[in-house]
């Protein structure tokens, strides 16, 4: 009978020790995700004028472990975001309704984090909408800052011919920017009101003077518009060689490299995987392919080269994906006719 007592104690003390155990394994995967994150854009306490749109994104530390974010505008719910980037109110449309078109006021904003341990946390950001005291042109402001630049092409950039060449403007404090005019060699391209400022972006036919260019040289004018009444123009020079001046591999940059996602990097059960891959001079790139396990994702000919981006059917061999190791493989190929590979391997639990 005593040994009898002695082994329910053993088995007693064992049971507790194991959930014991387990308790704090589960407090460790809990603290295994890093949440950190901020907001990009708007700057906190920034300004913005009454009528416009206020576009948000939230950047984290390290997006992988980010289940989903929730925006909230004064307590209204704008809108939950599950795929990095993580953004609201880009460019023009309908979509987040409460970011647009803002009445004058002060606006307090709240992104709900949740990261894919299943904990909660929370990051506040203030806005404050100003009226039209100043004829519909000054934001309320002393001062507009229109300071600005090309961010893309570099001046003195070179491009084979029939090459289309993607123009982005960038701008120290957006939000005091009205709109940004682009002019090639003094003809007018198009108007573009929403930051990011951006000209022939991908494939399609928008911006023509800016796709399937001849040899030449091209001269670049951005017209900067600030919400005081002011407007200021940046320059930039960039030149079209003939095809065959990239004949010497010398001439192609290749480098390249993953920004997402991160080599051994960790997913869960069921996750769309974001592919991007930066390149030292996209400008010297003619395509980027990429191949999951060795089954071929997509082609894709125009900076950025990105694969699973957002939501959607597109590029199904990186979402949803199932418990397993996958092996990435991104081909590129020079406008000097040249493929280089790049490798990266991520597992799904």
């Amino acid at each position: 009978m005593k040994n009898l007592a002695l082994n329910l104690l053993a088995i007693f003390l064992t049971f507790t020790i194991n959930l014991s155990a387990g308790t704090s394994s589960d407090s460790a995967t809990s603290t295994a995700c890093t949440w950190k994150a901020w907001f990009k854009y708007p700057q906190n306490d920034g300004s913005y004028e009454e009528g416009k749109d206020v576009y948000v994104r939230v950047d984290p530390q390290k997006y992988q472990d980010i289940e989903y974010m929730e925006l909230y505008i004064n307590g209204k719910l704008v809108r939950k975001e599950s795929t990095y980037p993580f953004e609201w109110c880009k460019g023009s449309g309908n979509t987040d309704g409460y970011l647009r078109k803002m009445k004058k006021g002060a606006y307090k904003l709240k992104c709900k984090i949740k990261d894919k341990c299943g904990q909660y946390h929370e990051i506040y950001c203030t806005i404050d909408i100003k009226g039209n005291e100043h004829n519909g042109n000054h934001p309320g402001n002393a001062e507009c800052s229109y300071k600005a630049w090309f961010k893309y092409p570099q001046n003195g950039q070179n491009y084979n011919s029939g090459s289309n060449v993607h123009v982005y403007v960038d701008a120290q404090q957006y939000h005091y920017i009205n709109y940004v005019e682009l002019y090639l060699n003094d003809k007018l391209i198009r108007k573009e009101s929403n930051y990011p400022y951006e000209w022939c972006k991908g494939s399609g036919n928008t911006d023509g003077y800016l796709r399937h260019l001849k040899p030449g040289t091209y001269k670049l004018k951005a017209r900067v518009y600030d919400k005081c009444g002011k407007y200021k123009d940046y320059y930039c020079t960039f030149y079209v060689k003939e095809g065959d001046q990239g004949n010497d591999d010398q001439a192609c940059k290749y480098k390249s490299w993953y920004k997402y996602p991160q080599n051994n990097g960790t997913y869960k059960y069921g996750d769309d995987v974001y592919v991007r891959v930066d390149t030292e001079k996209y400008q010297d790139i003619a395509e980027m392919e990429l191949y999951v396990n060795g089954k071929f994702v997509r082609k894709e000919a125009t900076y950025p080269y990105e694969w699973c981006k957002g939501s959607g059917n597109t590029d199904s061999y990186l979402r949803n994906l199932k418990r397993g190791t996958y092996n990435l493989k991104a081909r590129v190929k020079t406008k000097c006719g040249e493929w280089h590979e790049y490798f990266c391997k991520v597992y799904v639990k």
